[in-house]
């Protein structure tokens, strides 16, 4: 059992790398020089003039949100790293313990949480104009995925929550 969590364990962490990468590939190509240009007539706008209205605030409207989806995304791969701290308990024989239970829950909340707030960003992002958006085409596309997957995290917990209920009896009828 020990070769399969350390394959395991091998994998997560060439997924989580993997992620970071993209990530921090997607923030580095995401054009900051828009926002100086925004510090700029922040600098010098007439401060009368209604700011919701303005272009500008559709631009800053704009990074706030693209900083939000940076965000979750970063929060997602937090996620996936409560994996090798499952993985590190099982391979310390601990299947059923209090830690388990608590990251497969944690793990089903950062998915349900990263999914419904990715949407609803995007759905604003669509909404000032920057993107475009179709509620139905997001929902085929990583939504459809991680939701269930959220909702089985959920599942797990309460089975190894049961499972190290039995485990407790039966070391008790010995």
């Amino acid at each position: 059992m020990k070769d399969n969590t350390t394959i395991l364990t091998f994998i997560t962490w060439g997924l989580l790398l993997s992620a970071v990468s993209v990530l921090l590939n997607d923030m580095r190509e995401f054009d900051f020089n828009q926002f100086k240009e925004f510090q700029n007539w922040a600098k010098t706008a007439n401060k009368n003039d209604p700011w919701f209205t303005s272009k500008n605030a559709i631009q800053w409207s704009y990074y706030a949100i693209n900083a939000g989806l940076f965000f979750w995304r970063g929060y997602l791969i937090y996620g996936f790293s409560y994996f090798l701290s499952i993985l590190k308990e099982i391979e310390n024989g601990n299947y059923f313990s209090d830690k388990n239970i608590s990251y497969f829950k944690k793990i089903g909340n950062i998915f349900v949480w990263y999914t419904i707030s990715v949407l609803v960003l995007r759905f604003l992002l669509a909404a000032i104009g920057e993107s475009t958006f179709n509620f139905f085409n997001e929902l085929k596309a990583e939504f459809t995925f991680l939701i269930p997957v959220g909702l089985a995290f959920f599942i797990l917990a309460e089975i190894f929550k049961r499972g190290k209920e039995t485990e407790e009896e039966n070391d008790l009828t010995i």
